[in-house]
């Protein structure tokens, strides 16, 4: 199954790395895939699950 890490950007087209960003909706951390380049995140049904 392809995930959002497995995937380029959407706005510009470069690798996305994982990275951790924090739930107000847990209180916790959640992973995200964030491109290092322009600054999207892309949030994995992982991520939406938990909030």
């Amino acid at each position: 199954m392809v995930s959002e890490f497995d995937l380029p950007c959407t706005d510009c087209d470069r690798e996305l790395v994982r990275t951790s960003v924090a739930s107000p909706a847990t209180g916790g951390e959640v992973t995200v895939a964030e491109c290092p380049t322009c600054g999207s995140r892309y949030y994995p049904e992982s991520a939406l699950e938990t909030v």
